[in-house]
């Protein structure tokens, strides 16, 4: 049950109630480590671990080949072998320098099917230190399909992960990953070069894809599509689209929307691909292919929806080496928790502020499903201060862009929209001051206007309690005949100034609804 502000009277903000769920664990920082040998990249990620909630601070890679010519040669690539043992070595460095005590390190594909794959990870051993874990198909696949989850709370579907040289497929329940399989379906793997045969390599495709017993339980649902190459594609889409949202993490497109770009982007030579989106470098001649396996995976699952997701294998560990107690915290306000700091004084007036703003929301229409309102309503009263250090003149335009932009996890890029909106007029925006567009084209009209009623309310309880959790625990905001009220005892009526009596004008025209102020 979540922790309640200290109230004095009957008139005091709602208690919490039984049947509401823990929201506001604050947990200590810690600093992980995830290597990651891949068939084409070895990366290291260092991450802010903070319950739930996990940001890289550090992300490097190299793409080193290790995989290139293990279908042919049955050993890894001996220059891919030098330049990966060269990042190894500086990664040793960086995460001594920075102090991480907690490293993970695991190979994948190339390393596991490599006649001295072994041998290999004792080399790394012997020069870097790092013990470094082969893992399996199917557990890479498991671990990916946590990290979509850590992602993507309550996914359903199949998570489909494709490195360069093997796909995972996972299917997906809000019990965990279920069924997993491995597939040699990398590009390296597939021997891709540029210009290959589309009509061949699709046939190759298949005859892989029809041995699958994972595809044939999404059919209806979602592909979570985890991977570089797949995350480049969806970035083209964006571009053709004009889609106003650079935001990769959760990026939905349709059945239709995503077999469109793949024919589009399978048909598209290297060169071609780099005059679309400079920023596909290396990846560029493996992208024809990926669009090709991504539309195989459309035809043989029946998928409704592409889903993009930005975690995978490296999520899925550090969501695995959490207590049960962190995994149950929701990863949205626990990322929303870590975005303001450690300021006892910013959390527990965002806390407050949740309790203080509940009767007047609480019993609206609900506009997202399940408990989503709530748990929207909670992240947005922890960020309620996350322009506070911000010149006036910026607050509210800066405050957009961090809230959209902000690397918490589980949330829907709607959801990311109404988010930064609130937050925008909890700073005293003007209807269509900021990014009217995206906002018009994100959220429907109710979504709007509620986002605009909670950033309202948030701004009076800021405004009239000075950001102090124990004022605003002295008033109390709820519905009471028909009106909006705003009621204190006397020893508190002196908060009841100007300013804040207009936040209240305010906040009713926004709910269409009379205001009255009450000292009892």
């Amino acid at each position: 049950m979540p922790r309640a502000p200290k109230r004095a009277g009957s008139h005091r903000a709602a208690a919490p109630r039984p049947d509401m769920p823990n929201r506001f664990v604050f947990n200590p920082l810690r600093d992980q480590a995830v290597i990651d040998i891949g068939s084409n990249s070895v990366r290291l990620v260092i991450y802010r671990v903070e319950g739930r909630a996990n940001a890289p601070i550090l992300n490097e890679k190299v793409l080193a080949g290790l995989g290139r010519g293990v279908p042919e040669t049955g050993k890894l690539n001996p220059i891919g072998v030098r330049r990966a043992l060269e990042a190894l070595r500086r990664f040793r460095l960086l995460v001594d320098a920075i102090g991480v005590q907690t490293i993970h390190a695991v190979a994948t594909a190339a390393v596991r099917d490599a006649s001295d794959g072994p041998e290999f990870v004792d080399q790394i051993r012997a020069e870097t230190g790092f013990d470094v874990k082969i893992i399996s198909g199917p557990e890479e696949g498991r671990l990916s399909a946590l990290g979509v989850l850590a992602g993507a709370p309550g996914a359903g579907g199949i998570a489909g992960d494709l490195g360069g040289s093997s796909l995972e497929l996972v299917s997906l329940s809000p019990d965990g990953p279920g069924k997993a399989e491995s597939w040699p379906l990398g590009p390296l793997a597939m021997g891709v070069t540029d210009g290959f045969d589309v009509a061949d390599m699709r046939q190759r495709i298949d005859t892989v894809l029809a041995k699958s017993d994972v595809l044939p339980l999404g059919r209806g649902t979602e592909l979570h599509a985890v991977g570089g190459a797949w995350r480049a594609i969806a970035k083209i889409d964006m571009i053709t689209r004009n889609y106003p949202l650079q935001v990769l993490h959760n990026y939905a497109m349709t059945r239709a929307e995503a077999i469109t770009i793949c024919d589009f982007v399978s048909g598209q030579s290297k060169r071609s691909l780099e005059r679309i989106d400079g920023s596909t470098g290396k990846r560029a001649e493996t992208l024809p292919y990926a669009a090709t396996l991504l539309r195989a995976l459309l035809d043989h699952g029946a998928f409704d929806s592409v889903i993009i997701s930005s975690h995978g294998l490296r999520e899925g560990i550090l969501l695995e080496e959490l207590s049960p107690e962190e995994r149950a915290q929701d990863p949205l306000v626990a990322g929303a928790i870590a975005m303001i700091g450690s300021d006892p004084r910013m959390r527990e007036f965002g806390e407050a502020l949740f309790w203080w703003v509940m009767p007047v929301f609480e019993d609206l229409p609900r506009l997202f499903p399940d408990r989503r309102g709530e748990i929207l309503r909670a992240a947005a009263c922890m960020l309620a201060d996350v322009g506070a250090t911000l010149h006036p003149d910026d607050r509210a335009r800066i405050a957009f862009e961090i809230v959209l932009r902000a690397p918490y996890p589980a949330a829907s890029h709607i959801e990311r929209v109404f988010l930064a909106r609130v937050s925008a007029r909890r700073y005293g925006a003007k209807l269509d001051e900021i990014e009217p567009n995206l906002v018009k084209r994100l959220l429907d009209e109710e979504r709007l206007v509620r986002a605009d009623a909670l950033g309202a309310a948030i701004r009076l309880g800021a405004e009239l309690s000075g950001r102090s959790a124990h004022l605003l625990t002295q008033t109390k905001l709820s519905h009471r005949d028909g009106k909006l009220t705003l009621s204190t005892s006397p020893e508190y009526k002196g908060l009841f100034a100007e300013q804040a009596l207009k936040r209240l004008d305010q906040l009713g025209q926004t709910l269409k609804t009379p205001v009255a102020t009450l000292v009892e």
